[in-house]
């Protein structure tokens, strides 16, 4: 099994094409890689795809993502190389071979699913290195038998272990690979029993960080429970999942509400003041508006639910709040002022100076300059419409 000595580019339509399923299986079937789309539409597809002709059909081994972006660019034929393979297992072999070193990176659970491959690949191969090792021993005798011993330990020392090697392949420290296997492991037993949601949950957190994947995946207690949670609908991810059984919660996000004002036990920064608005709740932060308190402006704050240690306050500008909403109403016209009341609605509370700016935009003298000013615009919105009458007539 090789690839073809001196190879012959050729160049085929993507429709003569079929995708190995392993690769489906490990990388998905439409993956997004926009550099490598760009690449393609600017510069054509330099690699050629490398694919096996079998069975009579064209099968790619290397080369789905290109083939998937030369099909959506209508790129009419693509370049491959044919490689030389005799069964189903050198295909396969193939595959994990040419995407090894993948461009692109990829996801841990693509790594410990080219993982399971090595490993079934790797560990006969040990077997065999100690079964005949052993057999070496006992053909050896008496006189000679220290230095069978020693050439033994010196040849299996030339070989690493198993699991050592498939990390390596995979460029991932062993430890991580222990962890991420058991976690590999409960993603594979629960697809077999068809909880895709927690499937595809578990996997996001797995490629997320694998150190929280196996921590949570060891925690028997809340994984199980979690997981019934995501089949059913009631969460959407597993941190979710984790907060409602720690906190008792549902919803984590259900105790924010805008415009709530809420105290914080520690600052969130030196230079932030310790208490913060609600301004907005997102699928995945609630957004505090905080006070800087070095040049006094704004500051927005994104925070997850179990990232925020901070208990609810009265409302401190009620008053201030209600005479800023019917200023707004008033001036709804005025692009400044409702931009400048918008961002005073974001703060926790005001400063006297914002309460100055409250004070001028309701006065007397304020509201008449506006008068005059809109007075102005008026006569000379009529003066240039009887120009362009006069200008029209002549």
């Amino acid at each position: 099994m090789s690839e073809v000595q001196n190879p012959v580019i050729v160049y085929i339509s993507p429709a003569e094409l079929v995708v190995h399923p392993k690769l489906i299986e490990i990388y998905g079937e439409n993956e997004e890689r926009p550099a490598l789309e760009k690449s393609i539409s600017e510069k054509g597809i330099l690699e050629s795809l490398k694919v096996s002709a079998r069975t009579g059909v064209n099968i790619v081994l290397a080369g789905k993502c290109r083939l998937q972006i030369a099909r959506q660019l209508g790129i009419s034929t693509v370049k491959v190389e044919f490689v030389e393979s005799g069964s189903p297992e050198e295909d396969l072999k193939l595959v994990l071979d040419f995407n090894l070193h993948r461009e692109g990176g990829k996801t841990h659970y693509q790594k410990f699913h080219e993982g399971q491959y090595w490993e079934s690949v790797l560990r006969p191969q040990a077997k065999e290195r100690q079964r005949q090792s052993a057999r070496r021993l006992n053909q050896s005798n008496d006189s000679n038998l220290n230095h069978s011993v020693t050439e033994s330990k010196s040849q299996l020392g030339k070989g690493k272990r198993v699991i050592q090697e498939v990390s390596e392949n995979l460029n991932i420290s062993v430890g991580s690979y222990h962890k991420g296997k058991k976690v590999f492991e409960l993603i594979s037993q629960l697809r077999e029993l068809e909880k895709f949601k927690a499937v595809v949950a578990l996997e996001m957190e797995f490629n997320r960080s694998i150190d929280a994947a196996y921590k949570f995946v060891c925690n028997q207690d809340i994984c199980y429970q979690v997981i019934d949670l995501l089949e059913a609908d009631e969460i959407g991810n597993i941190g979710d999942g984790i907060a409602w059984m720690l906190n008792g919660e549902r919803n984590p996000f259900r105790r924010f509400q805008l415009d709530q004002v809420y105290q914080f036990k520690k600052r969130l920064r030196p230079e932030l003041e310790i208490v913060g608005r609600v301004i907005g709740i997102t699928n995945e932060f609630i957004v505090f508006g905080l006070r800087n308190l070095v040049n006094m402006s704004l500051e927005i704050v994104n925070l997850r639910p179990r990232q925020i240690d901070a208990e609810l306050q009265d409302e401190p500008s009620a008053s201030q709040r209600k005479r800023i909403f019917h200023l707004m109403q008033k001036f709804s016209d005025v692009f400044p002022v409702q931009v400048s009341l918008a961002e005073l609605l974001k703060l926790p509370n005001l400063t006297d100076k914002e309460e100055v700016l409250l004070r001028m935009y309701e006065s007397d003298v304020f509201e008449k300059t506006w008068e005059d000013y809109k007075t102005q615009m008026k006569e000379m919105e009529v003066s240039t419409n009887i120009k362009k009458d006069n200008i029209r007539a002549a």
